[in-house]
């Protein structure tokens, strides 16, 4: 069913969910901070969170692209599931799915990550120091923070960061893809909210396929550890959540998704 009703206007049940989620998320975000400072330590809440946003910012920049090229044939060809609804919808196309992460994730995500590259020496000084004043409990090692900036030892991690890149990008990709399949069969259309799953789907796609490499290159890709994935979709759904919210409430927007 739609959000909005015969007038135009949005679902007030919509609105009130929007605000319970966006203070469910900083409630979440808060309670994993206090959880990692006990059980280990403040720094490696920060490290956490620079790790997970590092691993998942391919995945930002492609879901981004593929509204900013999107448009043109859509994927699905325009046919209809078994339910009788279309499998993907319109708003799934074939320039966004390939040209969002060709075009703008993996570009920009190289970019970001070869500036690190270059500021590598300066970088590493900061855990180097934590580490030998004993700030951090879980990730003590220097090769956490070489993986998730520059891919590891240079010059094989520049190739593993180019593996994460792309297949971060592309996860995203087939992840939103996902999300819009389910949508469909919940009889959800484009444009109205398909909450949490809107939010999530393109980061766990992001997650899955990031994880591949390791299959192939065990002792030189890291998979990310439990704690940063469950980060990770602590922190994604804030993201979206808590910016959406907050421009609707400041009447930047018409609605807060």
């Amino acid at each position: 069913m739609s959000t909005h009703n015969k007038n135009g206007d949005i679902n007030r049940k919509d609105v009130r969910l929007a605000i319970f989620l966006t203070i469910f998320f900083i409630s979440l975000l808060f309670f994993n901070f206090l959880v990692i400072s006990i059980v280990f330590s403040w720094a490696d809440w920060l490290a956490t969170l620079i790790f997970s946003v590092l691993f998942i910012v391919p995945a930002y920049f492609s879901n981004a692209g593929m509204v900013i090229v999107g448009g043109g044939k859509p994927i699905d060809g325009g046919k209809f599931w078994r339910d009788g609804r279309r499998i993907l919808g319109g708003h799934k196309t074939i320039s966004g799915f390939v040209k969002g992460p060709l075009y703008i994730g993996i570009p920009l995500s190289c970019g970001l990550f070869l500036l690190f590259l270059l500021l590598w020496p300066a970088i590493q000084q900061i855990p180097i120091e934590g580490a030998s004043t004993g700030v951090y409990v879980l990730y003590s090692e220097i090769f956490y923070y070489e993986y998730f900036f520059i891919g590891g030892p240079i010059p094989i991690g520049m190739l593993m960061i180019v593996f994460r890149i792309i297949f971060c990008s592309y996860g995203a990709a087939f992840g939103d893809l996902a999300g819009s399949f389910l949508k469909r069969r919940f009889n959800i259309k484009s444009g109205d909210p398909f909450w949490v799953v809107d939010q999530l789907d393109f980061a766990v796609g992001a997650i899955i396929f990031a994880i591949i490499p390791a299959i192939f290159f065990p002792a030189l890709y890291l998979i990310p550890d439990i704690n940063i994935i469950i980060f990770l979709l602590i922190l994604t759904p804030s993201v979206s959540l808590i910016a959406n919210t907050i421009a609707y409430l400041v009447n930047l927007k018409e609605v807060p998704w």
